[in-house]
């Protein structure tokens, strides 16, 4: 009997303790870091991109418009049964007559009529071709829209995470020289203690560590606010206090300059938009020239004097017809002149808008690749000033073992190296960013 509680005694510890173990387990794993990894994120924000879903939306929205216009080059045909009461108010003195399309009989009966109508667009000096390639000029338009929708998110993306990157970086930086800087207080103060230095220098130095907790909380902040704008791009949620945010991967050195301002989306979305109001000012202008058509009917027919249910029923064939009309605009109060002079007028700012749109981006991508040849010089300036620190930094190391130099001076060599290392992160940083979005500017090519 003992024997058997303290077995049960130990199983209860021992399922105690696993599950213990597996709650730790999952925490750990819940507090793991976030690694942020920039293609990762761009794969991540072109999937959730919501102009990027709109925008296709829009080429599918646009083809069923282009499906529409193609069905005016099919005939109409429309069925349509009436069934009338009429009552004769000249007790059967007058005569049948026709007004139009109107005919007035000449007793009071029930007539009921089903019929066949159809109606067919011959020739109409090239408008309806018009509205069709209108349409088509309008699918390849949101193609385009498409891919600048992209480019833009790519864009985005890269700002962001640029910004974030360098941001990250100095946020560790600041940790590792607070560290640092707390070091040195404690050192300067055993230097004060000791007599070798003044009460200014600690003071001094604990000024410098608060202006480092103050960088440290600005930086925290922004951190914070860049990470919400990344989970804005990626739908994701990202924890500023356990995130890591990775280099750019790969080589920026082998960029191709192909950039061509009219080989962009937005060249070619102008293109397309100018080809669309030439053909609707063409439209215009064939509007007012004659319009032939083809229509016909089939019509079945029935009449009773006192009762309506049997009119239905004695419907038969009554008469079929068929003929062509044609339709000339003669005076419409001066409406068309206005709107060819208003399409006209829309073409030529849309030339002007697109010669502004494209000498922004040449300027755009010329800043763009000096500031990436700039870089290229200054990160070599940073590495030579890097290799120069460390190689103080080392000297310093000696100096410091063999009591050559305070430590308060070592700290501050090291110091000086963590900077240096930052200032030249931040430069590669933004090179990095320049490089690949000088490249997206320059695949991001129209399509037809």
């Amino acid at each position: 009997m003992e024997k058997s509680c303290c077995w049960r005694y130990h199983c209860y510890w021992w399922a105690l303790l696993l599950f213990l173990v597996i709650i730790s387990w999952g925490a750990g794993k819940g507090m793991a870091a976030q690694v942020l990894d920039y293609d990762e994120v761009t794969d991540k924000a072109l999937r959730h991109a919501h102009d990027i879903r709109m925008s296709q939306l829009d080429i599918n929205i646009s083809r069923s418009a282009l499906k529409s216009a193609y069905s005016l080059y099919y005939p109409t045909i429309s069925a349509r049964w009436n069934t009338e009461y009429v009552k004769d108010l000249t007790d059967g003195t007058a005569q049948v007559n026709a007004v139009g399309n109107t005919v007035f009989v000449q007793n009071t009966l029930y007539q009921s009529a089903f019929m066949f109508v159809g109606n067919y667009n011959l020739f109409d000096f090239g408008v309806t071709q018009k509205k069709v390639f209108i349409a088509d000029r309008d699918v390849h338009e949101k193609k385009n829209i498409h891919k600048q929708s992209v480019r833009d998110i790519k864009l985005k993306v890269l700002n962001t995470y640029s910004n974030l990157l360098a941001c990250y970086e100095e946020l560790e930086t600041k940790k590792e020289l607070l560290k640092l800087s707390k070091e040195l207080s404690l050192t300067k103060e055993r230097l004060f203690a000791a007599g070798t230095i003044s009460r200014i220098d600690i003071v001094d130095e604990a000024l410098k560590t608060v202006k480092i907790v103050d960088d440290i909380d600005n930086l925290a902040a922004r951190l914070k606010s860049l990470l919400g704008d990344l989970s804005f791009l990626t739908g994701e949620e990202y924890g500023a206090d356990a995130v890591k945010v990775n280099r750019f991967r790969g080589h920026e050195e082998d960029l191709q300059d192909t950039f061509n301002p009219e080989n962009t989306p937005e060249s070619r979305i102008y293109d397309l938009e100018i080809e669309k109001k030439k053909a609707e000012l063409q439209m215009l202008q064939r509007g007012l020239l004659p319009q032939l058509a083809l229509y016909s009917s089939y019509v079945w027919y029935g009449s009773h004097p006192s009762e309506l249910d049997t009119s239905a029923q004695s419907v038969r064939s009554r008469n079929f017809s068929v003929g062509l009309s044609i339709t000339v605009p003669l005076f419409e109060g001066f409406k068309t002149p206005a709107e060819i002079e208003k399409v006209r007028l829309e073409m030529e700012r849309l030339t002007v808008e697109k010669e502004r749109k494209l000498a922004e981006l040449s300027n755009r991508y010329a800043k763009l690749r000096e500031a990436g040849k700039a870089y290229v010089q200054s990160v070599a300036n940073q590495q030579n000033m890097l290799m120069q620190v460390e190689e103080k930094l080392d000297m310093a190391q000696r100096l410091a073992d063999q009591k050559a130099i305070e430590w308060a001076d070592f700290l501050n060599q090291k110091m000086e190296l963590l900077n240096q290392k930052l200032e030249f992160a931040k430069t590669m940083t933004a090179k990095s960013a320049t490089i690949r979005e000088l490249r997206i500017l320059s695949l991001s090519e129209a399509g037809d």
